[in-house]
């Protein structure tokens, strides 16, 4: 059987930090980058691409909410997680001075990331799109009190660019993590303390329905690493609860726990099985 080129899509363009995490997660399949999260999901629904990769938190600015709505309703299978630590520059002309910036553009997660950096130098943080794109913006502009909060690589890739000034992030380790998705992926009986299960459940209108549904995995011994609430995009409805535990789900003892769990809740998906990172070593020592 031939087998069928990976393609990634990531959300950006190239020299943002997701197209970064894309070739570091798998560097000879193909990438490719668009405009929106939902542009990403619909391009592997549609089959233009194999995969997705799309960032889920971050260590300094906290949880990327999009992706809390957009998942339920994908249909995609998370295979996946990468860690990309986020070493952020501050991005100028290449007549610029780091004195000369008054302004910094760049994506509002970004901004987020160094926030007591900025402001330290007295520079105003302007929200952006994507952090690659304020580059060739500043690169456009030519004004050298404007600058860029992006990747040493984005800079790279505009002659009329430089850094003015490296490591910007407020912490030292400051990284984001990816989750990789794709479409109908192979089937993997995966299980056992090195492996990750996501889902995403609706509680029942009843008192303390949410201490009882996270009973199924206390009474079976599940260890819950994430949980997360959020209100879907329509508003009248009740909160949400993403959630994050060890094992396989349809390994026991987790496959146990989500029975039980499965009778405690209006839904409960399954997002999705996958092997923890090897970057996890670094924080859970």
């Amino acid at each position: 059987m031939e087998s069928v080129e990976r393609v990634i899509a990531y959300q950006g363009v190239e020299g943002s930090y997701s197209s970064i995490a894309a070739a570091e997660y798998d560097a000879d399949a193909k990438r490719t980058g668009y405009p929106t999260f939902d542009a990403v999901v619909d391009a592997v629904q549609q089959g233009a691409v194999t995969h997705a990769l799309l960032p889920i938190e971050n260590s300094t600015a906290g949880r990327v909410a999009d992706l809390h709505h957009l998942l339920p309703d994908s249909g995609l299978t998370i295979i996946d997680e990468h860690f990309l630590p986020v070493r952020h520059a501050l991005i100028g002309l290449t007549s610029a001075q780091l004195t000369d910036i008054t302004h910094v553009y760049s994506h509002r997660e970004a901004l987020a990331q160094c926030t007591d950096t900025l402001r330290a130098l007295g520079i105003e943080p302007v929200p952006f799109g994507d952090t690659a794109k304020a580059v060739a913006y500043i690169a456009e502009e030519q004004d050298v009190h404007k600058a860029a909060l992006a990747s040493v690589y984005a800079a790279s890739l505009h002659e009329a660019t430089h850094v003015l000034k490296e490591n910007m992030q407020d912490a030292p380790d400051n990284v984001t993590r990816f989750l990789i998705l794709a479409k109908n992926p192979e089937s993997r009986e995966l299980g056992g303390s090195d492996c990750i299960t996501s889902i995403v459940y609706d509680v029942l209108d009843t008192p303390a329905a949410l201490y009882d549904s996270l009973g199924a995995f206390a009474e079976h011994g599940v260890n819950i690493i994430k949980l997360e609430s959020f209100v879907p995009m329509q508003r009248h409805k009740n909160a949400q609860f993403y959630l994050e535990c060890i094992g396989g789900s349809t390994k026991p003892p987790l496959r146990d726990a989500l029975l039980a769990l499965q009778e405690k809740t209006k839904r409960m998906l399954v997002l999705g099985t996958y092997r923890k990172s090897p970057y996890r070593a670094h924080f859970e020592q």
